[in-house]
């Protein structure tokens, strides 16, 4: 192709794409099968959940958001996190950007999801922690460091809207945004003593601040199963990770929380309402959780639970 033709194509793909989502509009992604995914846009009783309300399918399943017609635009497409640690930064940045350019499995929102950021695009933590000890620097080669400089390569003008970078949405383990809870400092990685007992996230936060969203995922993995967060997690994480973010120039409005079902929070407070009631309340029980809800909460294999969910997003959005 010429160079002549090339600019052409992306003219014409600059004109047909959906524009990138503004930070500040609200984005839900839906992660779950197709059954869940009817009952949410087709409830017995109020409104459904569209893309109009700013609803985008995430694999598994096929449908997309059941709209009427094409619905590859509804849908996102989808990155390993594990894939990703293995492979240079230009590698990664290719994996991206042909992600966004033409999704797999019909994603056409020309955005793609990774799945998942985790504890090890962490910086680690001393093998022998000492109080006032001087942090190493970022290994370059860390999966972190080279995260980071594959969001550097995509943060150029993209023919879909935004900048490629912008289209890349992560999902967030909660092994990363708990151990930054959990941690203090301006680095939060400091214990009770003072000791740098937790890993730094210097290496991934940088290529996180350019990403169109973060999605922390509000529960645990044990034994193949979700588990609720406790209330006292559903309180420290918001304002934990939102301070860090900021530190890395991370925009609070394109941080998103991501909900599954279960029982009542461990430690919620009495009155707190049925389980999946209490999981909104608590979101909103700290300034930072009220401002990371406004921008769209995700579901993530809601099951059962999927009816409870949409009750308080109707609650809350238009």
């Amino acid at each position: 192709m010429t160079r002549r033709a090339a600019l052409l194509a992306l003219a014409v793909l600059a004109v047909a794409a959906p524009p990138a989502p503004a930070a500040t509009s609200p984005i839900t992604l839906v992660y779950d099968v197709t059954d869940v995914v009817r009952r949410l846009v087709d409830p017995p009783s109020g409104r459904g959940l569209t893309p109009e309300r700013g609803a985008l399918r995430q694999d598994p399943g096929s449908g997309g958001m059941l709209a009427p017609g094409d619905n590859a635009p509804y849908r996102v497409g989808k990155v390993s996190g594990r894939d990703l640690e293995a492979m240079s930064a230009r590698a990664m940045a290719d994996a991206l950007r042909r992600e966004v350019a033409a999704g797999a499995f019909g994603a056409g929102s020309h955005m793609v999801a990774i799945d998942e950021i985790g504890r090890r695009f962490g910086d680690g933590a001393p093998r022998v922690p000492r109080r006032g000890m001087t942090l190493p620097p970022v290994d370059p080669s860390s999966p972190g460091a080279r995260f980071t400089a594959a969001m550097r390569l995509l943060d150029t003008p993209s023919p879909y809207g935004g900048t490629w970078a912008s289209r890349v949405h992560v999902y967030l383990a909660p092994a990363v945004h708990t151990a930054i809870a959990a941690g203090r400092g301006p680095h939060r990685n400091l214990g009770r003593d003072g000791k740098p007992h937790w890993s730094t996230w210097r290496g991934v936060m940088p290529g996180l601040a350019l990403a169109g969203g973060v999605h922390l995922q509000m529960y645990s993995g044990v034994g193949g199963r979700t588990v609720s967060f406790t209330a006292g997690t559903w309180r420290a994480v918001p304002p934990s990770f939102l301070g860090l973010f900021a530190r890395y120039g991370g925009d609070a409005a394109r941080v998103h929380f991501l909900v599954t079902g279960g029982a009542v929070p461990r430690g919620a407070p009495r009155g707190c309402g049925d389980a999946m009631g209490c999981k909104w309340a608590l979101a909103e029980a700290t300034p930072a959780g009220r401002a990371i809800l406004a921008n769209g909460p995700g579901v993530y294999r809601i099951g059962g639970d999927a009816l409870a969910w949409l009750r308080e997003f109707n609650r809350r959005f238009d």
